[in-house]
């Protein structure tokens, strides 16, 4: 299943308007006025239950346990290092790919439809303060949804092929590393815990399939990407531009069964990380 017809309009137009114009408007004073306005627009979006607030659930019936989200909404794959903006799939596409994995094992899963990348352009931030942007989605998320016990901000990276596709079995794998932010001195040790935990799921499936973690944090990084919020939230970087659908999708397959079994019989830390 892909997002439906118009999430993929909505989600066209906002991706041609990014590439056509980067609109940063001036004024301090001007910034904080649409802050507050889209706070509130944002706020004031419910429906009659007040849990719509640019959602999707998919149909499983039951209240989500995981909320997927993307801090960089415009990332593709199956693309080049020459026309990034332009490939086979965006990875808001494939995220609603891993919610339909996700609900194939009994995982009520919620998608944020809001972008990150609109927030940007609305209040004229840089592209650095996405993560700082997405934080809002989240914090709704959480108050929305009291069921919600994982987030996953989903991203592809940046490095060569190689370093992110493996053989497994005769096929071919998109690769998955952990980001976990190092300026979050009071949940950074919880944050790492959780990525390991995962890291070592994903390696007893199909080995190599994981880079391992990737401490960020200080000059120039972000180093906390939302995981002062949660240590529940985990930021997961799958291939990388060249990466093909198939090799994503495969992968895709393969993080669904480890998240799946993480929720529902989480994991013996004792044997398997000392």
């Amino acid at each position: 299943m892909r997002m439906d017809a118009e999430t993929r309009v909505r989600y066209e137009k906002w991706k041609r308007d990014r590439i056509r114009r980067r609109i940063v408007f001036p004024g301090i004073g001007l910034l904080l006025i649409l802050f507050v306005c889209g706070w509130m627009i944002s706020s004031c979006n419910q429906d009659d239950s007040g849990t719509n607030r640019g959602f999707h659930q998919q149909d499983s019936g039951f209240e989500p346990r995981v909320y997927l989200f993307n801090a960089h909404p415009l990332e593709m794959i199956g693309s080049s290092f020459y026309n990034l903006f332009e490939g086979e799939m965006s990875i808001v596409e494939l995220t609603y790919v891993l919610a339909d994995q996700l609900e194939s094992h009994g995982i009520s899963t919620l998608v944020e439809h809001r972008s990150v990348d609109d927030l940007l352009r609305s209040n004229g931030w840089e592209f650095y303060m996405s993560y700082y942007a997405a934080r809002p989605f989240v914090l709704d998320a959480m108050e929305a949804h009291s069921s919600l016990e994982f987030f996953i901000d989903l991203h592809r990276d940046g490095v060569p092929r190689e370093y992110a596709t493996v053989m497994i079995d005769g096929q071919s794998y998109a690769r998955i590393l952990f980001v976990v932010g190092t300026d979050n001195p009071e949940g950074y040790a919880e944050s790492y815990a959780v990525a390991r935990e995962l890291h070592y799921l994903l390696e007893e499936r199909k080995p190599g399939i994981s880079r391992g973690i990737f401490r960020s944090g200080g000059s120039g990084r972000d180093g906390v990407y939302s995981q002062d919020i949660s240590p529940m939230l985990v930021v997961i970087e799958l291939g990388t531009v060249e990466t093909t659908v198939e090799e994503a999708e495969r992968t895709v397959e393969v993080l669904a069964e480890v998240l799946a079994t993480y929720l529902t019989e989480g994991t013996d830390e004792g044997n398997a990380f000392n």
